[in-house]
């Protein structure tokens, strides 16, 4: 029996993890891997202490500061939640007296035509994992957030040729992002709608809507920027939700269950920032063991 669970390794779970381990708690903390959404970013330019880095390089540091510390941690999926609790895995199950979800988020797709026949076969979701693979290709990152504009200035130390397609008259991404951008050569292409993908084996058309009207583009690569969805299956009926799927918690990261928190992307928390999900998993941290001390 642990004393705590804690269901993702992403700044929110690294975090919770070290805070859990300070506070000399049995801990166990389970996940895929520790990649998550900040592990798939190129550079990364607003965490504290670090006036450049890179995703990877950022999430190295996070997992290293957590062996640091006496807690188990298991590689493995999890399938299921139960009251009471038990998390059932791939190969185990486990009790605990609390958990909390730090599971964070997936990648939105297009849901268009021919998408997932060409992934990794054109199509990508990790400009930091598979840019490299398009030197001296044309691609088109879709985004014109800042994941879109961020994934374009990187694939321009590989690719012959950048565009950036977004779909509404509005580009959203900051402006020294627009502005770095620019310097680098991308063009970018407002109200231009991604209809279908085509090639043979790879990749090598994209169908595209413009003012009404259907056009098509040679490329390479599709690099697919359009935000994400949480990851928060196995809280269902444990948890309530709001209209995007996130989990609703409270000011302490307690969510409708006693003993169940949750914090970072995965939750209703506005803003999603690696620093603020860390402050968030230590914040669920600290109110999981207050509950514990009551309980």
């Amino acid at each position: 029996m642990y004393d705590v669970i804690i269901v993702g390794g992403g700044p929110a779970g690294a975090t919770a993890g070290i805070y859990s381990a300070r506070k000399n708690l049995k801990t166990l903390l389970i996940t895929k891997d520790f990649v998550g959404q900040t592990g798939l970013t190129g550079i990364i330019e607003n965490w504290p202490g670090e006036k450049e880095i890179t995703g990877p390089e950022l999430m190295s540091k996070f997992e290293k500061h957590l062996r640091s510390y006496s807690i188990d941690i298991k590689e493995e999926k999890v399938l299921s939640l139960e009251k009471g609790f038990k998390i059932k895995t791939e190969s185990e199950e486990y009790l605990s007296r609390s958990v909390i979800i730090v599971s964070g988020r997936k990648s939105r797709e297009l849901g268009v035509p021919g998408e997932k026949d060409f992934i990794g076969k054109g199509v990508v979701y990790c400009t930091t994992c598979d840019a490299p693979l398009f030197k001296g290709k044309r691609v088109i990152v879709v985004g014109g957030g800042n994941a879109g504009f961020e994934s374009a200035i990187e694939l321009t130390d590989h690719a012959a040729e950048v565009l950036l397609f977004e779909v509404s008259p509005v580009i959203t991404a900051d402006e020294i992002l627009q502005k770095k951008a620019k310097e680098k050569g991308v063009k970018v292409f407002k109200e231009r709608e991604i209809k279908e993908l085509r090639g043979s084996t790879f990749l090598e058309e994209v169908d595209y809507e413009e003012s009404g009207k259907i056009e098509t583009v040679k490329a390479d690569g599709l690099f697919v920027q359009i935000g994400s969805l949480p990851i928060s299956d196995i809280a269902r009926g444990l948890v309530e939700f709001n209209e995007s799927g996130e989990i609703i918690t409270n000011a302490r990261c307690e969510t409708k269950t006693r003993g169940l928190f949750a914090a970072g992307d995965v939750t209703d928390v506005p803003y999603k920032q690696i620093v603020i999900a860390a402050g968030e998993g230590a914040k669920a941290a600290l109110s999981m063991y207050d509950y514990l001390k009551d309980a």
